[in-house]
């Protein structure tokens, strides 16, 4: 039942239904008041109503921050999504309540956002913004009629740079890191070149999962948001002479790197000194494409590196023009 009442020049209307709170607006024109009953309590009966009166009061920035606090402090990329939300919770995009997000305002963020960033990471702050949307909708029961990031095309991205670290490369690295104040340096770089570690994986690395024995490491909860779990890896002879050549630390870890800006400090320099620009985590692609062409299978390679998903194995091995000639003449 609808009713109406004069308030300040204005017509305040109220519609109440049985099993449903009571809603109300204000109108200049009485019969603009007078339509809008009309038509909520045709909805309500044919249980159409929209109700966007929690979307209408809840701002993007409050969605992120609950966000932070229900997933991802969870998960084991906390630190890099938690500075991403930081990021975006600055843009003018998130003083908007849930229910002005439209796909034109993701549109204008999106535009926005490609002025100071790439395609790759313009779409990871749409994905996070619609993947924090859909846990309004589906964990906290907030009434959105769709997801606004659905109707926003992804940017194209620039197809990957194959880049591998050369042999000549690598000696230049190693000789060079002999000189570091990181005395662990030289065994991070042998870490991803010959046995595939991420930089993350190498940092967290423990003396005790290691068998010097076997030349085997047992990596716990490595930090890979698409395979968070434990694995063990094989270790080279020259890895293992440089692990035992390295001052045990206090605190049980291999490397006494406190955290990755440190290492990336350090390797950074590492690279002014050398002239080497190619990133740490070209070890990576170096090691799948020597594992590659030394003949290891793919199962292998797999299992030493953690990839799960083929497709992305595929785009870490880069294979030169001039070996697939020399099987073609052998």
């Amino acid at each position: 039942m609808a009713t109406f009442r004069r308030r300040l020049g204005k017509w305040e209307v109220r519609v109440r239904r049985y099993s449903n709170k009571t809603l109300s607006k204000t109108f200049l024109q009485k019969d603009d008041a007078d339509k809008w009953a009309r038509e909520v309590e045709v909805k309500i009966e044919k249980g159409l109503y929209e109700d966007l009166s929690q979307a209408n009061t809840i701002t993007l920035r409050e969605l992120m921050e609950t966000y932070y606090k229900d997933i991802t402090v969870n998960k084991l990329g906390k630190n890099e999504e938690m500075y991403k939300i930081n990021k975006l919770c600055r843009q003018p995009i998130a003083n908007l309540k849930l229910a002005r997000v439209t796909p034109l305002q993701v549109r204008k963020f999106q535009d926005a956002c490609l002025l100071i960033y790439n395609p790759s990471t313009t779409n990871k702050y749409i994905t996070l913004i619609s993947v924090a949307i859909k846990h309004a909708r589906q964990m906290l029961g907030i009434y959105l009629p769709n997801n606004p990031c659905d109707f926003v095309k992804r940017l194209k991205e620039p197809e990957f740079k194959a880049d591998v670290i050369e042999e000549h490369e690598e000696m230049l690295l190693l000789s060079e890191a002999e000189k570091s104040k990181a005395n662990w340096l030289k065994l991070a770089i042998m870490l991803g070149i010959d046995c595939g570690m991420r930089r993350g994986e190498i940092i967290k690395l423990r003396r005790e999962n290691i068998d010097f024995l076997n030349a085997t490491a047992k990596l716990l909860e490595t930090k890979d948001p698409k395979n968070p779990r434990s694995r063990n890896i094989g270790l080279s002879p020259r890895v293992i002479v440089e692990m035992q050549s390295l001052p045990a630390n206090i605190d049980g870890r291999v490397i006494n790197c406190p955290s990755n800006d440190n290492f990336q400090h350090f390797y950074s320099q590492l690279q002014r000194w050398t002239g080497v620009k190619k990133s740490f985590h070209t070890t990576r692609h170096t090691f799948a494409s020597r594992c590659v062409i030394n003949g290891w299978s793919i199962s292998e390679i797999s299992a030493q590196g953690g990839w799960k998903n083929l497709s992305v194995l595929k785009r870490y091995t880069h294979i030169k023009a001039t070996h697939l000639s020399k099987k073609l003449g052998s």
